[in-house]
């Protein structure tokens, strides 16, 4: 009898170790998950808040409509651009690729391709920092040049890496098509 016991206990702390063990992997499972899941809503408010200063830094740069805002904010803006791009480049970590699962409208060509992406991104930061300083230095040349290179970067990158539905597309040609300003088809772009 005593035998039979220790065997039941014996099975009894095996599944118990098996379970806790499971129910630990679970939890962890869990809490990756829910950092992914933060992190590709931080990078997706991030995007949206370059998207935002992007669109009311435009009719600036284009000179060609009267627009109540100046260069001091054009400059906030240009600054602000940089500082979003800075913070939202460390928000691509693998175990945010969760792409295949509809949790982000990046695709998995992001973690498949990173020299590509990081050569891009690269480009929009570059890119920003050019519009910023030709801001301050009141460049119009090269003000115009920077915001058609920050959209050929951007636009580049997002037709590359990102997924876009049918029902989104009107609401975001500009940014697909790179073109923030009208005029860029006529500027040499590097």
């Amino acid at each position: 009898m005593k035998k039979t016991n220790i065997k039941i206990m014996y099975r009894s702390v095996k599944y118990l170790l098996i379970l806790a063990m499971s129910l630990s992997i679970n939890i962890s499972y869990s809490s990756d998950f829910k950092e992914a899941l933060n992190v590709i809503e931080v990078r997706k408010t991030a995007m949206q808040s370059l998207w935002h200063r992007i669109k009311r830094i435009s009719p600036y740069v284009e000179l060609k409509e009267k627009v109540d805002y100046n260069k001091d904010l054009a400059t906030e803006d240009a600054k602000e651009i940089i500082v979003l791009l800075e913070k939202a480049k460390n928000l691509w970590s693998e175990n945010s690729n969760l792409s295949a699962k509809g949790f982000t409208n990046a695709t998995p060509a992001v973690w498949a391709l990173p020299e590509y992406f990081g050569k891009l991104y690269s480009e929009a930061e570059k890119s920003a920092y050019q519009l910023k300083d030709s801001i301050i230095e009141d460049n119009i040349e090269n003000t115009t040049e920077a915001m058609c290179n920050l959209g050929k970067a951007c636009g580049t990158c997002h037709a590359n890496f990102r997924r876009l539905l049918t029902n989104q597309l009107s609401n975001e040609v500009s940014g697909w098509s790179g073109k923030y300003i009208k005029n860029c088809n006529s500027v040499t772009v590097n």
